[in-house]
């Protein structure tokens, strides 16, 4: 098949039709095409046994794997070197634990079929740099992309309502995130030590911002808490040594866990004029009442 590109194939030889499955990889050029099973000369029998694989080669060894029924930490990719993988449109959820210490994983695609990623899903996978999270995903479990290092981007679905605890903890290459509007809670360490973390957008819908979410985010120079949050946890921005500009919304000052704001580089917090429960000071923080 090297002297031919995919789209110039008239035949495909196999040595044995019923198991030998397909995707095809034609190497020889820059640019992978599909080809169907319906267009390859195998029997009824053996296309009803036949399911969309994904195949990688590790030190010279050929392994296959299945993605296309319900993925968990059993489908042989945990701790794996796996370094990409393709996701079928029949599967529904990433389990716990799918890729967990995949270090070598730097690419994945979510098909649009799924709706819920698993606890520790990506967890510790170091190379991975962007995810796209599709709308059809309403869910992401505790711990899903701790420790991925690497992620420089991360795009979460418009209907993901939950986003569980240390979610995005570590992610220390991490530039920005949009937390959907529909979550009401940004869980314990959603975003601890995300270093590079430089813009974070909280959506109305968030009233409880738990412990040590942003704490030591040290790139972060601004936050606007929304109106409708009642809730502040303890070392929430703890050490955000270059958040300058803090804004508050809300007209009932939210409740305070101890030392949220201890070490960020702001002085003042900014609340709306006749707002109340703020005092003079707030968090350690001075009041300022604006417009």
């Amino acid at each position: 098949m090297a002297d031919k590109k995919i789209s110039q194939l008239t035949e495909l030889t196999s040595a044995n039709a019923a198991t030998d499955i397909l995707p095809v990889v034609d190497t020889s050029v820059g640019e992978t095409k599909k080809i169907t099973l319906a267009n390859l000369p195998m029997s009824d029998a053996a296309l009803a046994q036949s399911y969309p694989y994904t195949t990688d080669f590790i030190g010279g060894t050929e392994r296959t794997r299945n993605l296309t029924g319900a993925i968990t930490s059993s489908s042989g990719f945990y701790y794996s070197n796996v370094t990409s993988a393709y996701i079928g449109t029949n599967v529904t959820s990433i389990g716990a634990s799918t890729f967990y210490g995949c270090s070598s994983l730097t690419s994945i695609t979510i098909p649009d079929s799924v709706t819920s990623i698993g606890n520790g899903a990506f967890q510790f996978c170091s190379s991975l740099t962007s995810i796209t999270i599709p709308d059809s995903v309403t869910s992401i479990g505790d711990r899903a992309f701790l420790s991925c290092s690497s992620l420089t981007s991360a795009t979460i679905g418009a209907n993901v309502t939950s986003i569980g605890s240390y979610a995005f903890n570590e992610c220390t290459s991490l530039a920005s995130i949009t937390i959907p509007h529909g979550v009401e809670r940004i869980e314990n360490r959603t975003c601890y030590q995300c270093s590079s973390l430089e813009s974070v957008t909280i959506p109305d819908s968030v009233t409880f911002i738990a412990s040590s979410v942003f704490a030591y985010c040290s790139s972060l120079t601004n936050i606007t808490i929304p109106d409708g949050v009642t809730s502040i946890g303890s070392f929430t921005f703890l050490f955000c040594t270059n958040l300058t500009t803090i804004h508050c919304l809300a007209t009932t000052a939210p409740q305070l866990g101890s030392a949220a704001f201890y070490g960020v580089a702001a002085s003042q917090i900014h609340v709306p004029v006749g707002a109340t429960g703020y005092g003079e000071t707030y968090g350690g923080l001075t009041v300022a009442y604006v417009l």
